[in-house]
């Protein structure tokens, strides 16, 4: 069968694909943005975890979505504590009017992460101002300096945690505030190259009792860092804000006005623009089979007499059928030609067996990579690699892997890494749950088992390597082989 013949023929399978397609195919040019640091924002920079712990922890939060809720939530005669982190606008002069007078009358006390000069004129309101520029701290145990630990002082206890991106706050004349959290001796930032402390928090009160606590980093309340922790370094991200909230609002029941009304919203599309690829497909096919139809129409009259002429006497209807198996072969002769390139596998091959041993890379191994099982054999494989990867985290860290933190591995191979990390073992306990028949179902359902299986020992492959092991034998270092091998039958 020629090439063109075969696609016009593929092309009837695509037409049923094209009931469930999208009526047209696009793009859009937009202007970015992600919504701020919003309480209603649940993308990593967004504080929705933040102000789901408010509420879990007794405070009574209301949550001001525009300015004049702004406004009209500072005023009243009823103490409060007013929230804003990480603004992207300024606040009117109405605004500013209210939270400083509030606070002044002892009415309304503030925790307000502002990391640049936005909104300069609310901090020098309480006797504080910034610069805006990002501080180094050389101490840092992060590749990126601007990352690093401080430890917040309120009171008697102090808290420790981590800063990511933050500007030197300095006290003016007339200040009441007294500094909380600094940089080591070391530091410096981008505005000034002197080394010296730099100050990230400072706390005060008003003549009349109100609080208030001025950060410049907004990172710690954010969905991103808002659970980290580091027990080797005593880093607790939450009890570092819960320190923050307790300071400003010692009363679990204080009502909170939780600021959303400063955030720049989601840009929408500049430009759109689509193909309607239905009715352009279904055109194009109805052009191809046009041309085919005399073709086909004829072709089991030709077999037929082409049979007859050899002594073999069959019916139209036979014919068709017999032209019918014969497109049939061909189109899965020629789809397993250009797509199926695995070895063919036996469905009753007992499971693969993976072995931790010390070897170089095996000819077993190759051909089950290169051979298509049932996906039985898959989620062994997988629910055995899970027991390899255990075993070895029980003798690097002393935990099995549903124990293990990300900070644990992170204090090993990094944060990113160890994201990934803890991401392959839920996926692996998953598998090995549905291996041992805990879990009747999965969601979402695999579609390729040896696409996933080739996936997740890669990753496995790529985290072992960071701890200084590998699953593809090697001469140096220390090694851990997973061979996947089809054990026959006894």
């Amino acid at each position: 069968m020629k090439l063109r013949q075969f696609v016009s023929i593929m092309g009837v399978v695509a037409l049923v694909a094209l009931i469930y397609s999208p009526s047209s195919i696009g793009f859009s040019l937009s202007g970015g943005g992600d919504g701020g640091t919003g309480p209603t924002d649940t993308s990593q920079s967004g504080t929705s975890m933040f102000y789901t712990y408010l509420r879990s922890s007794g405070y009574h939060v209301t949550v001001a979505n525009n300015s004049q809720q702004v406004v009209a939530g500072l005023g009243g005669t009823k103490k409060m504590v007013y929230l804003l982190v990480g603004p992207d606008s300024a606040l009117s002069t109405q605004e500013r009017n209210a939270v400083s007078g509030g606070y002044t009358s002892g009415r309304i006390s503030a925790l307000i992460s502002e990391g640049n000069k936005t909104n300069l004129p609310l901090l020098q309101t309480y006797g504080a101002t910034t610069n805006g520029a990002p501080i180094f701290d050389p101490t840092s145990s992060f590749q990126d300096k601007r990352v690093f630990s401080v430890g917040l002082t309120l009171g008697s206890t102090t808290t420790k945690g981590l800063i990511d991106i933050a500007s030197p706050l300095t006290l003016t004349t007339s200040s009441r505030l007294s500094v909380a959290a600094r940089t080591s001796p070391t530091s410096n930032d981008t505005a000034s190259p002197t080394l010296g402390a730099r100050t990230v928090a400072m706390t005060g009160s008003s003549a009349s009792g109100a609080r208030v606590l001025l950060i410049t980093d907004s990172a710690p309340f954010t969905n991103f860092l808002f659970n980290y922790t580091q027990p080797q370094q005593g880093i607790d991200e939450k009890a570092f804000v819960a320190a923050m909230v307790g300071w400003v609002a010692p009363a679990k029941n204080a009502t909170i006005l939780f600021d959303n009304a400063h955030y720049a919203a989601p840009a929408s599309p500049k430009f759109q623009a689509g193909l309607p690829i239905g009715p352009l497909v279904v055109y194009a096919m109805e052009q191809n089979l046009a041309g085919l139809n005399s073709y086909y129409s004829s072709f089991p009259s030709t077999v037929s007499s082409y049979l007859g002429g050899m002594g073999i006497h069959v019916s139209d209807g036979l014919a068709r059928a017999l032209v019918g198996v014969l497109l049939l072969l061909t189109t899965y002769g020629a789809v397993t030609r250009w797509f199926a390139h695995e070895k063919k596998g036996r469905d009753d091959t007992a499971p693969p067996n993976v072995e931790r041993t010390i070897v170089a890379e095996s000819r077993a191994r190759v051909d089950f990579l290169l051979t298509s099982r049932s996906k039985g054999g898959y989620v062994d494989t997988l629910a055995q690699l899970y027991e390899v990867l255990d075993s070895m985290m029980m003798r690097e860290f002393g935990k099995g892997i549903p124990s293990l933190e990300e900070s644990e591995l992170a204090a090993k191979v990094g944060a990113d890494e160890a994201i990934r990390a803890k991401r392959l073992f839920v996926s692996l306990t998953k598998m090995r749950a549905y291996a041992l028949g805990e879990k009747r179902f999965l969601f979402p359902p695999v579609l390729r088992w040896r696409a996933l299986t080739k996936r997740m020992t890669g990753d496995a492959e790529a985290f072992l390597n960071r701890l200084g092991m590998t699953i593809a034998g090697e001469e140096a270092g220390e090694k851990v082989e997973v061979l996947m091998r089809g054990r026959a039958r006894a």
